[in-house]
């Protein structure tokens, strides 16, 4: 009988024990199941080179006009053989992407965006750099979007190498602001002094002024684009020169000026580029000493900032079974058992 109990005893001790001892290690778990799966590399998916003419493109930055933005791009062959070979390339662009000239390129029959270049006979280790120029084909203007084309280099057989990406990158999106000052209008025609200054971080390859004119009030000079954008009811002006960030655009644009009405709007464009508000100015054109400017954002000229969005944190995994403390609870009910079981033995003992 009294084995019996110092058995029970011992096994209640054991067994508490180990219910305290060996709690899963719950939040542990939880991190190590929400860790990200690795990813493989593209790269490693890539098969291995067949040709000893390689290429590589350059970083394309498109800009100038903002709704058909233009950018060189160039592209290096290189013969990586021991013998002299004929260097083409296989150039791939991603939708809304045109090429324009450069490089002697053909397209391939069949496939969308996809030409041929080059072809010049290089000598072993020797390259050869071209020059293409690529064109947004996009509908609409837009800003800082990103795309990727490719290359690869081809021997006069035919054989492929592995291809290589290069970055497409369009205007970003930036601040740039408006002022304006008419004269005078004398013997039927007033000049307006404008300055765009670039307030971005970054240089502008170009943007437009807007002119918006009454009947009996045109544009004279500089010569309006022939776009159609404005549909007879302005004059659009292109600047297409590079404005560095914090420079001055001072140029003055001609009126011929009739009629009663002679209020002029002018406002920068595309209108959803700028990021700030004073883009606008609208001027009443009198036959006194001037015309005060008016500031005003044209509509649709706010912008629309960009919320930023938090970084997710790794979620955890829902935790399911028991949790640490119903294996407490157990133990500490163990432990009260193998304790009232000693003092049954000792009240035995002492009968």
């Amino acid at each position: 009988m009294m084995r019996l109990f110092r058995t029970g005893t011992v096994a209640a001790v054991a067994t508490a024990a180990a219910a305290l001892l060996f709690q899963p290690a719950v939040g542990t778990s939880a991190a190590a199941a929400s860790a990200p799966a690795p990813v493989a590399s593209a790269t490693a998916a890539t098969p291995a080179a067949t040709s000893d003419i390689s290429a590589r493109g350059d970083i394309a930055f498109l800009g100038g006009d903002p709704w058909r933005p233009s950018g060189p791009v160039e592209v290096t062959v290189s013969n990586e053989g021991a013998a002299a070979a004929k260097g083409f390339f296989v150039l791939r662009l991603p939708s809304g992407v045109g090429l324009t000239s450069g490089g002697d390129c053909d397209p391939v029959a069949g496939s969308a965006r996809t030409f041929v270049c080059g072809g010049a006979e290089l000598a072993a280790g020797g390259r050869r750099t071209h020059r293409l120029t690529l064109t947004s084909a996009a509908r609409e203007p837009v800003f800082g979007v990103v795309a990727w084309g490719s290359v690869a280099g081809r021997d006069g057989s035919g054989a492929t190498g592995r291809p290589h990406d290069f970055r497409i990158n369009w205007p970003d999106r930036t601040s740039l602001r408006l002022r304006a000052t008419a004269g005078a209008v004398d013997g039927g025609a007033a000049t307006v002094t404008v300055r765009v200054t670039n307030t971005g971080s970054f240089a502008v390859g170009g943007y437009a002024l807007n002119v918006s004119t009454p009947d009996g009030v045109r544009v004279a000079a500089p010569a309006c684009s022939d776009s159609g954008r404005m549909a007879g009811a302005g004059c659009e002006l292109l600047r297409l020169g590079t404005l560095g960030a914090g420079a001055t655009d001072t140029f003055r644009v001609r009126l011929a000026v009739g009629g009663d009405e002679r209020t002029v709007r002018l406002y920068l464009a595309p209108v959803d580029r700028y990021t700030n508000k004073d883009t606008s100015v609208t001027l009443r054109l009198t036959g006194g000493a001037g015309a005060g400017a008016t500031t005003a954002p044209p509509a649709g000229s706010t912008a629309t900032p960009t919320p930023t969005t938090p970084a997710e944190e790794p979620g955890q995994l829902p935790r399911t079974g028991p949790a640490g403390g119903a294996y407490a609870l157990a133990g500490a009910v163990l432990l009260a058992l193998g304790a009232g079981l000693l003092l049954l033995r000792r009240r035995l003992g002492r009968g």
